[in-house]
């Protein structure tokens, strides 16, 4: 095989930035080489210190020769990388294996980065809907709420989705998948983990590739009546191998399985929680704008009352993490593909942490009004959302240069 030129261009300054390029090595590779190709055998060196750089190669479903190549840019100054393909019969160089997914068995999968703990994915039916918990931050301190909890709000868990509105039919109120989903009450529903469609691990990434149903709950007040299937939904999350921040990323595709679907249901003086959801984070106790902690937002927005319900592209939530302790932050950062960019945001002093599109409980917010979507027309609501947690303030975390970083990171050349 010859071998392959990457070149990073930029005109700013980065560090830690995931990139992703695709790669056809059909192209590339000798005919008699192409039945031994091997994915783990793709290599990615730092031609200016020819020193091997951790890659993942992930395979398309059509060809285990064309597919995603994706490592981590330390810094604008890795600006060229050759791409080689070990031949077969070799022993690759031993890398270090930077994040693993392992299954515990009981409906979590557990997620490390280079040996340690960082967050688990919960998906067992014990719970409403998955959901990410703890997230462990830079100074290794949760920077999530405690599960379960005596305190307000116990459906808030972790980092996951949810919405507080999802109706089957026009003029009718929607089913809560905010809530508790309490079996047995229709006007609730859950998020149910129907199955893995992939699980990859590797040195640059652990990645999560999930389908589910949004169902209603069954009645049980009398004759038992089956709750309705709503929606179905393909889920992928992305834990990004850095240190000492977190990356996470999250897409979900929610698709209906009725004729059409309305979120936020267009019903005059409905009881349903409207302007809740779909991204959901709950902070740590102590991070909570009530005790210790700070909410601010890509429009200079600061506290609670300058950032709930207004929309921006990010808003972050600081403070120490423990009484005393170091400061971390998490940011919640929307992509500009997504509906009604830049989305508004429902956080709150209490420690809440919500992506909502929908933001009008308040008078004086503006009314967005529903989304629709047909089945017939194949209509989807397509979200990608980034989880940055880092150290000290939104300035210290560099907040709004890793929202670049991901909405316009530097671009790859193939030569």
């Amino acid at each position: 095989m010859t071998d392959l030129l990457l070149k990073v261009l930029t005109d700013k300054d980065c560090s830690l930035v995931p990139l992703q390029i695709e790669i056809d090595f059909s192209d590339h590779i000798e005919t008699k080489e192409k039945k031994a190709f091997c994915p783990s055998h793709v290599r990615l060196i730092d031609k200016a210190t020819c020193k091997p750089v951790p890659s993942q190669f992930s395979p398309g479903k059509i060809s285990q020769l064309k597919g995603t190549l994706s490592w981590i840019m330390l810094n604008e100054a890795q600006d060229e990388f050759e791409v080689r393909v070990l031949p077969n019969g070799s022993y690759p160089c031993c890398l270090e294996r930077g994040a693993r997914i392992w299954d515990r068995g009981d409906g979590q999968l557990e997620i490390f980065l280079s040996g340690g703990h960082i967050t688990s994915y919960v998906f067992n039916e014990a719970y409403e809907r998955p959901f990410l918990y703890p997230l462990i931050g830079p100074d290794n301190y949760p920077v999530t709420r405690s599960v379960p909890t005596l305190g307000d709000h116990p459906h808030h868990k972790g980092i996951g989705l949810a919405l507080g509105d999802v109706s089957g039919e026009r003029g009718k109120p929607g089913v809560n998948f905010w809530a508790l989903g309490t079996i047995g009450n229709p006007k609730e529903g859950r998020v149910i983990h129907q199955r893995f469609a992939h699980l990859e691990d590797g040195p640059v990434y652990a990645m999560i590739q999930e389908e589910n149903i949004w169902k209603q709950n069954d009645g049980s007040d009398g004759a038992k009546r089956e709750g309705r299937l709503l929606m179905t939904e393909k889920r992928e999350v992305t834990v990004w191998n850095v240190s000492p921040v977190r990356i996470i990323d999250i897409h979900t595709v929610l698709s209906p399985a009725v004729d059409e679907v309305i979120l936020n249901a267009d019903v005059e003086n409905r009881e349903m929680a409207k302007e809740n959801g779909p991204l959901t984070i709950r902070v740590a106790d102590n991070m909570r704008g009530m005790v210790q902690g700070m909410i601010v937002n890509s429009d200079g927005g600061r506290t609670e009352e300058q950032c709930w319900g207004r929309r921006a592209r990010w808003v972050d939530y600081y403070g120490p993490v423990v009484p005393g302790g170091p400061v971390n932050g998490i940011a919640a950062m929307d992509h500009p593909s997504n509906v009604r960019h830049p989305t508004g945001w429902h956080v709150r002093n209490y420690g809440l942490f919500a992506a909502n599109p929908f933001y009008d409980k308040k008078p004086e917010w503006p009314e967005q009004g529903p989304i629709y979507l047909s089945k017939a027309k194949r209509e989807k609501l397509d979200l990608r959302y980034r989880i940055l947690v880092h150290l000290g303030d939104e300035k210290q975390g560099k907040v709004e240069e890793k929202w670049q970083d991901w909405v316009n990171p530097p671009q790859v050349k193939v030569e």
